[in-house]
């Protein structure tokens, strides 16, 4: 029997209204996000990639079509439970790092943990923790300013991945790095869809990372042209 998976769309079609009209950006999607891999969603700009990933996270409803995380229908769930799930269930990661600027490192990582209701203390311990794994244990006190680009998307995937999230979205995770710093922070993604909990989306235009991909999926014109593995992935 084959396990289900961690995220799934059925027919999904969105639309977008541009004047007396309706503009149709995916026209029946069907994919499945699997646990314990990291999956790339790539094609050119403009091809419905960020719009099937918002889907995927429960941050766009579609026009029609299913949408399931973890078992959850979330097409079916109100505002509020969606909002409720997301922040339990999701991490998100973006091209722009969206740190407070006011608050360390770990205060920034820890902002899901009190958002869900842990206590500051507990939530400022269990962040630090996680940056200490990322590497970044003596720059947690340091404000978003004191840092360089590749040590803010760090801080960025400690935050996504504070709550222990099912599913992390990743929108140009490494567009703003540079070459180095993009691949030490897919080599964390990497290791964080290893977790058989787990499952991680990647949305790129970025060649440099497809080796990283357990499975790379290919978009154009709002539909999905083909898939497989990349040529090599990294060994573990």
């Amino acid at each position: 029997m084959t396990a289900a998976p961690a995220a799934a769309t059925r027919t999904v079609v969105m639309e977008f209204p541009s004047g007396d009209q309706k503009i149709r950006v995916l026209h029946g999607i069907d994919l499945d996000i699997d646990f314990g891999r990291l999956t790339m969603l790539v094609g050119p700009s403009g091809c419905g990639k960020t719009t099937l990933l918002s889907i995927l996270s429960g941050t766009l409803t579609p026009t029609s079509g299913s949408v399931e995380v973890m078992g959850e229908r979330l097409e079916q769930m109100s505002n509020a439970a969606l909002v409720r799930f997301r922040r339990r269930r999701i991490g998100f990661i973006f091209q722009q790092y969206n740190l407070i600027a006011t608050l360390n490192a770990a205060e920034n990582a820890a902002i899901p943990l009190i958002a869900d209701g842990v206590p500051w203390e507990d939530a400022i311990a269990r962040s630090g923790k996680l940056l200490d794994y990322l590497g970044l244990g003596p720059h947690k006190l340091k404000l978003p300013k004191q840092l360089s680009g590749g040590q803010q998307q760090r801080v960025a995937i400690a935050r996504a991945l504070a709550h222990e999230p099912s599913l992390v979205v990743c929108d140009e995770p490494t567009a703003a790095l540079d070459a180095e710093a993009g691949q030490a922070v897919m080599g964390l993604l990497d290791d964080a869809a290893t977790d058989p909990s787990r499952a991680v989306l990647v949305v790129t235009h970025d060649d440099r990372i497809y080796r990283f991909a357990d499975r790379i999926v290919r978009m154009e014109d709002g539909r999905i042209v083909g898939e497989g593995a990349p040529v090599a992935h990294l060994e573990a």
